[in-house]
């Protein structure tokens, strides 16, 4: 960092059309700690109705509100966010930048494209760094989206994209907003705390009421790291490990596919509020690979119980490809992740398993590294029931064969 100058520091604040964003937003900018924030609103329509919001809420007259509309900071507007965080860094006049995306961003992208930008100004004469990734979660919501009640869904989204992304956007950040909890019972209260830790094992939570939480907790932490907030979610946590449990040494391999790391038992280890309201996970794991179309039926008839799957998916029509499979809610994909290393070249192959030992240890003579590995996160799931409609769609296979 040029001269030891300090950085430019960001706050990235998502969470689902309704959640409390702005309100958070403007009271942490109503504070009176002297902090010198710049803004930028993200908001999907052709009029940025959180803009003015927020200029008539909480904005001092040193701070800046930017919009960009139409469009989201995680795809067709990620250029102008770039442009727009050096605009204000190298401007001087700010010690903070609070984004607030759009309701219907992923997170992680979004973060991604800050992170590259932060990197890229550390040695330049701006620096910029992300700090905090902060998500809101209406409590109400939580309760209708998870528990089968009213669903406030507006008129241009389905359901599916709701579930998808209330999921996401709790898997992918450092701290956690429950907003709203004036309108939960302290038994939804619990309940929704317990969703959240069953897909999100190390963000810090808060509660709060019209977006009211301590300023320690959002300026200042110190609590972003790409990586790490990655594997805070908690599939990734039973996978990593499940797939340790099975090779018994801490490897990390390069040429893994998504979500084959390994680091402990294979299971997720609850919290109280977990256990009591029910939900739990499992890791389903096979050296046979699934018929699609018995596979197909499966999906089709989807337990309601499961709230999140991810994992590697073997399949007989294509036995050299592993597919990746991602639920959240009603919404499901399911695309190729490329070839098991078994299925490359011999010097290829070779020269992989040189680079990554680790990949041995999981090896089968007859299989090589062909398998499906799938984690459940769910609620009042029948693992047995799940695991026996998933074994009803498997097949033989032999190399060669």
């Amino acid at each position: 960092m040029p001269d030891g100058k300090q950085p430019v520091k960001i706050i990235l604040v998502t969470g689902y059309l309704g959640a409390g964003k702005t309100t958070l937003l403007n009271y942490v900018l109503s504070n009176d700690r002297g902090l010198r924030a710049a803004v930028i609103v993200n908001d999907i329509g052709e009029v940025n109705i959180d803009e003015s919001l927020i200029r008539e809420g909480g904005l001092s007259q040193a701070d800046s509100v930017i919009p960009l509309t139409n469009g989201c900071i995680c795809c067709t507007l990620s250029d102008d966010l770039a442009e727009q965080l050096g605009g204000i860094a190298e401007s001087g006049d700010f010690d903070y930048i609070v984004i607030e995306a759009s309701g219907i961003c992923e997170p992680m992208p979004i973060a991604y494209t800050i992170s590259e930008f932060c990197i890229d100004s550390a040695e330049a004469s701006a620096p910029l760094a992300l700090d905090n990734i902060v998500a809101v979660v209406d409590c109400a919501r939580m309760i209708d989206e998870f528990d089968g009640g009213a669903r406030l869904l507006s008129e241009d989204l389905e359901e599916d994209d709701v579930e998808s992304l209330l999921v996401e956007q709790i898997e992918f950040c450092t701290t956690i907003v429950l907003n709203k909890t004036d309108l939960v019972t302290a038994e939804q209260l619990g309940e929704v705390k317990a969703i959240v830790r069953s897909l999100q094992k190390n963000a810090v939570m808060l509660e709060a009421q019209q977006g009211v939480v301590p300023l320690e907790e959002m300026l200042d932490t110190g609590r972003f790291d790409f990586d790490a907030v990655y594997e805070s979610a908690t599939w990734l946590d039973i996978l990593k490990r499940a797939m340790l449990g099975e090779a018994g040494e801490h490897e990390h391999d390069g040429h893994e596919h998504e979500g084959d790391h390994g680091h402990g038992c294979g299971h997720h280890h609850h919290g109280d509020d977990e256990l009591e309201y029910g939900f739990s996970s499992f890791v389903y794991e096979r050296r046979k690979p699934f018929d699609l179309d018995k596979f197909a039926v499966f999906a089709g008839a989807w337990p309601d119980a499961i709230i999140r799957t991810k994992g590697m998916v073997w399949v007989s029509e294509q036995p050299d490809v592993c597919y990746l499979l991602e639920q959240a809610g009603t919404q499901r994909s399911f695309i190729d992740n490329g070839p098991f290393v078994a299925a490359l070249p011999e010097d290829e192959q070779a020269q992989v398993l040189e680079e990554n030992p680790g990949i041995l240890s999981r090896w089968d003579e007859e299989c090589g590294d062909r398998k499906t590995v799938l984690v459940f996160i769910g609620r009042n799931m029948d693992r047995d029931d799940i695991e026996r409609r998933l074994d009803d769609c498997l097949v033989d296979w032999r190399k060669g064969a």
